[in-house]
């Protein structure tokens, strides 16, 4: 019954164990935040999720080791192959002599493809959030105190991925935000943004509040 007892402690410690060395070894993702001040009332926030993850690499170890080198040596002394004996040589050698795995890990951060958008008004301040993770890339600057935000849709000029300028009849919008107005315009076989654009067939892009 005891040993029953101790090979039941010893299954449970090594399950423990494992458990423990999985989790440790298990990716580790975090999400950070980055905030840039466009104007004294304006913020903008981007995320973006970095994973690190955990590998083993094997290093090689050396040491000292010895080369013997066995021969016979004969004096000859009455006739060819006479009066021989074994001898024995040795040199000391740098080797491999063992192997030493190491965890190490790496981290990698991808962009979450949202900006969250601060604006203080005095009494309040109000967020507002542009979600375009399936409309495309968004590029954004300061201009007459405002922030405007374009975006290029990957269906229609963007389809590698990248902002490539709004230019050459491809579809676009953009988000003008103020202290005290937000408008969106948009363009597609135009060169200029305008309020409402016939050609303009793609799915708008939304800005929506954010839920306190």
């Amino acid at each position: 019954m005891k040993k029953i007892n101790l090979l039941v402690l010893i299954f449970v410690i090594v399950v423990l164990l494992s458990i423990v060395a999985f989790s440790q070894l298990s990716p580790i993702s975090n999400i950070i935040s980055k905030r840039s001040q466009i104007t004294p009332t304006i913020s903008l926030e981007k995320k973006e999720t970095c994973t690190t993850t955990f590998y083993d690499e094997v290093q090689n170890v050396y040491g000292a080791c010895i080369r013997y080198n066995n021969y016979t040596s004969c004096l000859n002394t009455s006739g060819p192959n006479t009066d021989c004996s074994l001898k024995q040589d040795q040199s000391n050698f740098q080797c491999k002599t063992g192997e030493n795995i190491i965890t190490k890990n790496k981290t990698e951060c991808s962009p979450n493809d949202e900006f969250i958008i601060s604006i203080d008004q005095g009494t309040a301040v109000l967020k507002k959030r542009i979600d375009y993770s399936d409309w495309g890339p968004c590029v954004y600057k300061e201009e007459n105190s405002c922030l405007i935000v374009t975006c290029q849709s990957i269906y229609d000029g963007a389809n590698d991925g990248q902002f490539h300028g709004c230019k050459g009849g491809t579809s676009c919008q953009k988000f003008e935000i103020c202290d005290n107005s937000i408008k969106t315009f948009y363009k597609n076989s135009r060169e200029d943004f305008v309020a409402d654009d016939p050609t303009f067939y793609l799915n708008k892009l939304a800005i929506k509040e954010v839920s306190k």
